[in-house]
């Protein structure tokens, strides 16, 4: 199966202009990913899809490839299908690896491709991974992922699903209350998406969905639409750089993993 892994990757971010290149324990953010797709097993090759030739000057300084793409376009799913496009190359996998998501680990990268190799009926997959702290399940930018007995999405939500049904679940001492097999029961999703080329294709001609409109998750699209979603598990956290407040949590995690040297 050869892969190809696309890291769109815009610099006009509402919250934080220019946030690809925003500096991350020494290095810019989008060669963070760049460098953990790269060493993820099953991938052959990595471009950044990008609308600005700030960011396509230093993926190319940095020794990645990078492909210019349409500003006009709406998503990064777009701007992944227009690089796949622009290659013109056969691919039996794509891989759409959110471009502020410097703490993928490779081998989350990993399962993802593993789980669209082994399963080649698939026409998409995900990943999730467990939720550490219950005070994250109310957190709206971590989104949660409630999947079947086959592996497959159900349904993506900014709400905490599935619901604890208990009286003190509103409640600020509710957290005492929650056993760790019920916070097992919820899954942190996290940004990347696997599609065959046709998937991909027919996803970017579908119209946004009610649901899609409701929750601001793309991937409701295809779940309304009928189209399944595999979902990879993993122990590794990938936390997404919204706003300048982000970065400190995620150059932790990359401490943490030692990637990153200790703060002095």
């Amino acid at each position: 199966m050869r892969t190809l892994a696309v890291l769109p990757s815009r610099f006009s971010a509402t919250r934080f202009p220019g946030k690809p290149l925003a500096a991350i324990a020494g290095k810019p953010m989008i060669q963070w990913v760049f460098e953990a797709a790269l060493r993820a097993e099953g991938v052959d090759r990595v471009v950044v899809a990008t609308d600005d030739d700030r960011i396509a000057s230093v993926v190319t300084g940095f020794g990645g490839e990078a492909i210019m793409t349409d500003p006009a376009l709406p998503s990064g799913t777009d701007r992944t299908a227009a690089a796949l496009a622009t290659l013109g190359e056969a691919f039996d996998c794509i891989l759409n690896i959110q471009g502020d998501e410097p703490a993928m680990h490779p081998d989350t990268v990993a399962a993802v491709v593993a789980l669209m190799r082994d399963q080649p009926d698939l026409p998409m997959g995900t990943a999730a991974c467990p939720f550490l702290h219950p005070d994250d399940l109310f957190n709206p930018n971590a989104v949660k992922v409630v999947v079947s007995d086959q592996q497959r999405a159900l349904y993506f939500s900014r709400s905490p699903i599935p619901y604890l049904r208990h009286p003190s679940i509103f409640q600020a001492d509710f957290r005492p209350w929650m056993r760790p097999d019920q916070l097992a029961s919820f899954k942190r999703h996290l940004g990347i998406y696997a599609y065959r080329p046709d998937a991909l294709r027919a996803f970017t001609k579908l119209p946004p969905h009610p649901l899609e409109q409701l929750e601001m998750l793309e991937q409701l699209r295809a779940l309304a639409a009928g189209m399944p979603i595999g979902v990879a598990d993993t122990p590794f956290l990938s936390l997404g750089v919204d706003v300048p407040g982000d970065v400190p949590a995620v150059e932790a995690l990359l401490r943490e993993r030692g990637l990153a040297p200790e703060t002095r």
